[in-house]
């Protein structure tokens, strides 16, 4: 029914008829086909908060299975169902770089996670911050997510795009899945990769371990993983590891990280698919470079490499 880029305003209400193609399917899966802009963890509340209905007046439950002729009333909430962080400080340590009319770009520093992974988690988050300190942003894109349009982990620094309006959130949208945005980021592998080269393993999530993500080789070892491509060039090598900088082409989740321990070099520190360092607490990546054309005009922004990253790199020996 809806478009990613299409966003749905509050309090709006939509009424769906399940047809032959339909039938037997679990309500959560159509619901999610029809809302796909939408992320699990908030479908998943418009259930348990009883925004969903079977037929005007059963509660639906994720699990029912939809007959032929089902009606299902969904309808957003007024108010944001997340739950505000209290107390949210002036300063989280996010640097703006620009501040246009329809965008901000910003510096996310390491250790801050730019939207609650779900309503229990009680950590202060980057959507937090721009609600409280833009408030056109507060209204912008997702409810679940206001102003965001794509994600760094919580532990990667570095650029960020944030829309202020609802069309340059649908706009850029729009630009990160046809691939108009151009993302440029610096790590610390370990080992000593080939000089440049091209990882292109799907990833998909992992068989066993849900939290992970994987690559896999082919599509018949795990049907619902994507295809993801990272161009890479190495800039130095050091002793024990070294300096790369990547340009994927495709933004799957972890992409990066699970790409480079893939080939058997790994980001430096990265405990998940990877080792932990005593170099530093946090995986070695940083996104350092976006560029793009809005409203006919061309952007480029740089974003130096973090400075507990980069007193690594000096504090190290080149290899011979």
């Amino acid at each position: 029914m809806t478009k990613e880029s299409e966003l749905i305003k509050q309090g709006s209400t939509f009424l769906l008829t399940a047809t032959h193609e339909d039938e037997g399917q679990r309500i959560d899966k159509f619901i999610t086909q029809h809302f796909s802009q939408y992320s699990r963890s908030f479908l998943q509340k418009l259930f348990t908060q009883k925004h969903i209905l079977i037929n005007k007046t059963k509660t639906a439950k994720p699990g029912y299975s939809l007959k032929l002729g089902d009606q299902i009333l969904v309808s957003f909430p007024k108010q944001n169902l997340t739950q505000p962080v209290k107390d949210i400080p002036e300063n989280i340590g996010v640097e703006i770089i620009a501040k246009e009319k329809d965008f901000l770009i910003i510096n996310k520093p390491a250790g801050l996670v730019v939207h609650p992974p779900n309503e229990t988690c009680q950590d202060i988050a980057l959507t937090d911050w721009l609600a409280k300190t833009y408030d056109e942003i507060a209204h912008v894109g997702l409810v679940d997510r206001p102003g965001i349009v794509h994600r760094l982990d919580k532990d990667t620094s570095g650029l960020m795009i944030i829309p202020r309006t609802n069309q340059a959130h649908a706009t850029m949208t729009d630009m990160f899945k046809n691939r108009k945005i151009h993302k440029t980021y610096l790590a610390i592998v370990v080992g000593h990769p080939p000089k440049q080269g091209t990882i292109d393993f799907y990833i998909g999530r992992h068989p066993v371990i849900r939290h992970k993500m994987h690559h896999f080789t082919d599509l018949t070892k795990q049907p619902s993983s994507r295809s993801a491509i990272s161009h890479y060039t190495v800039i130095d090598y050091y002793k024990d590891f070294s300096l790369v900088e990547v340009r994927p082409l495709t933004g799957r989740t972890h992409q990066i990280r699970v790409h480079f321990a893939a080939i058997g070099h790994p980001i430096l520190a990265d405990y998940i698919y990877g080792q932990k360092s005593k170099l530093t607490k946090r995986h070695a990546l940083h996104a350092h470079k976006l560029e793009f054309e809005f409203n006919g005009k061309q952007y480029s922004f740089t974003s130096a490499f973090d400075p507990d990253l980069q007193t690594i790199i000096n504090n190290s020996q080149k290899a011979v």
